[in-house]
């Protein structure tokens, strides 16, 4: 089985927290659609100069921008709260939400910390892996070279006690950060094997601790078992709950169905802890149920226009939670069609649609002669069916960008009460962390914080804004005019010879200067100098 770290670590975030939407009221649209605007980092650095700034935010919207920073390369950055067009931003995450907008950047803060991994390898004094000369090696938090680097790979332990699994040439070694080989080739292999799957088992029981609002059933613990050819179900003792009787097995029980084809007919059925037949199945590739739904697919001999157009590559889950970017929110599989049944067999949303989008805590997209609405998880309408290209979509915040198609204007929708909380004004509107989104109009792009409707920056349409790390973020102007500031858009320090950065983690970020990769702190001072191929942060 692959295991996802970020999908585990969301999904238990998700389990955690109330499925409703916030949405405050503001105008509704028949037609809307949104086109992502991806600011990609690029900078480098080898002098680093601290800006000294104070940043205050006014509480009150009004139509002229306070300017607190200064000017860079022709660039002006400012802070403060102000117009955008004609359309003064308001919360969006507001008192008719389920959860207060404290809760948000509470919720926030809890999935920086808990994606901020091996922590314990910085109280050690373990900074990050470096490459050089195509091999690696590991720096410490004072800039001092811990390892030298000669590793093809090189892992630190799940452990987080300062060891790691490297190889030097074909052989696995487990060594301590002096290079010392505690154990080496099959078992070296075992204790890795042995660390990933305690690893594992850690985060499935904090999520199942995290999920038990949820029913469960005895038969979610049954095992599958063939004898002579049969299939049937033993209980977590080993004892025989449903005698080996069918053809194959599709699912394990969840939710007390389970997905089989019955040996009498042939049909793909759903039965339940007693083994016995509940419906028939709508086709035999589908899914275990999830939160009183299974995703059942349709293939199909060749893609229809609406699903030629609505193709795409694939999840993708921020690190801040939830959040699916634009046309990388996959709706159809190569050649296959995707549904979704309730534990009644009823079909909930139909694989015969156009597209259908993966399903989320509150439901889906869905797009059917060439319109796209939004469906609850009873396939009721949400958002009607409108002319909307696609945004992004924070599944936590419940909050989804269309475009609309007439005016080519973003919006954004509640998707729990499909109010639209934002008109289509802006040319773009892009989600950075769970409580903040950057929108572009004209030649203006700002950072507003979605709780309190404040505009936190004011820049250039050219500037890039990158998605935050903890409290902080890159604004830079491709790959010059590096600067990082946190989230009351205070700017921490600048440098124009920045072309690249990373995010920030455990208060450092690998930078690009010259054509090789450093790392400095959140005051801008080097830490390790550019002299690196690659560099990532433990």
């Amino acid at each position: 089985m692959k295991l996802n770290k970020k999908s585990l670590l969301v999904a238990c975030v998700l389990a955690a927290m109330s499925t409703s939407a916030f949405a405050a009221s503001t105008t509704t649209s028949t037609s809307s659609t949104t086109v992502t605007n991806h600011d990609t980092p690029t900078s480098t650095s080898t002098r680093v100069t601290r800006e000294q700034h104070s940043a205050s935010t006014s509480t009150t919207n009004i139509s002229t921008t306070e300017k607190v920073s200064t000017k860079s390369s022709g660039t002006t950055v400012s802070v403060g709260v102000g117009k955008l067009a004609d359309y003064v931003a308001v919360p969006i995450i507001g008192a008719t939400q389920k959860l207060a907008p404290e809760a948000f950047k509470s919720l926030q803060a809890n999935i920086d910390e808990a994606t901020e991994s091996n922590s314990g390898l910085i109280k050690l004094g373990q900074l990050a892996k470096v490459k050089q000369n195509g091999k690696w090696g590991l720096v410490g938090t004072n800039g001092q070279v811990l390892l030298e680097p000669q590793y093809k790979e090189l892992d630190p332990s799940y452990a987080e006690d300062g060891t790691y699994f490297v190889k030097s040439k074909k052989i696995l070694e487990h060594i301590k950060v002096d290079g010392t080989v505690l154990s080496s080739g099959k078992d070296a292999l075992d204790e890795q094997v042995k660390q990933i799957i305690n690893h594992h088992d850690e985060t499935v029981n904090k999520n199942q601790n995290s999920s038990n609002h949820k029913e469960t059933y005895a038969s979610d613990s049954y095992t599958a078992v063939s004898v002579k050819g049969k299939w049937g179900f033993t209980d977590a003792s080993g004892n025989t709950v449903i005698a080996p009787q069918f053809k194959e097995v599709y699912t394990k029980f969840s939710e007390d169905r389970a997905f089989v084809k019955d040996d009498a007919k042939g049909k793909t059925v759903a039965i339940d802890g007693t083994g016995k037949t509940v419906f028939e199945a709508p086709s035999n590739d589908i899914d275990a149920y999830d939160d009183g739904l299974a995703e059942f697919r349709r293939h199909i001999s060749k893609f229809n226009l609406g699903g030629l157009l609505s193709m795409a590559v694939g999840i993708t889950l921020s690190n801040h939670g939830g959040i699916y970017y634009g046309d990388a929110w996959n709706p159809v599989y190569d050649g296959v069609k995707r549904g979704y049944i309730n534990r009644d067999g009823k079909i909930v949303i139909d694989s015969k649609n156009d597209a259908v989008w993966p399903i989320t805590a509150y439901g889906t997209l869905v797009k059917n002669q060439g319109l796209i609405g939004f469906v609850n998880r009873e396939g009721n309408y949400i958002i009607q069916p409108g002319n909307y290209d696609l945004g992004e979509f924070s599944d936590i915040n419940g909050l989804l960008v269309l475009i609309n198609k007439d005016n080519k204007k973003a919006g954004v929708f509640d998707v729990d009460t499909g109010k639209q909380v934002i008109p289509f004004t802006y040319d773009s509107i892009r989600f950075v962390s769970l409580t903040n989104m950057v929108v572009v109009s004209g030649d203006t792009k700002q950072l507003i914080d979605m709780t309190t409707g404040n505009v936190i920056l004011t820049t250039s349409k050219d500037m890039g804004i990158n998605k935050f790390s903890g409290p902080y973020t890159w604004v830079h102007k491709t790959s010059s005019d590096y600067k990082l500031i946190d989230d009351s858009g205070k700017v921490l320090f600048s440098d124009n010879t920045i072309t690249s950065a990373m995010p920030v983690k455990h208060g450092f970020a690998p930078v690009k200067s010259q054509g090789k990769w450093g790392i400095v702190n959140l005051r801008g001072e080097w830490i390790v100098q550019p002299q690196y191929e690659d560099i990532e942060i433990l």
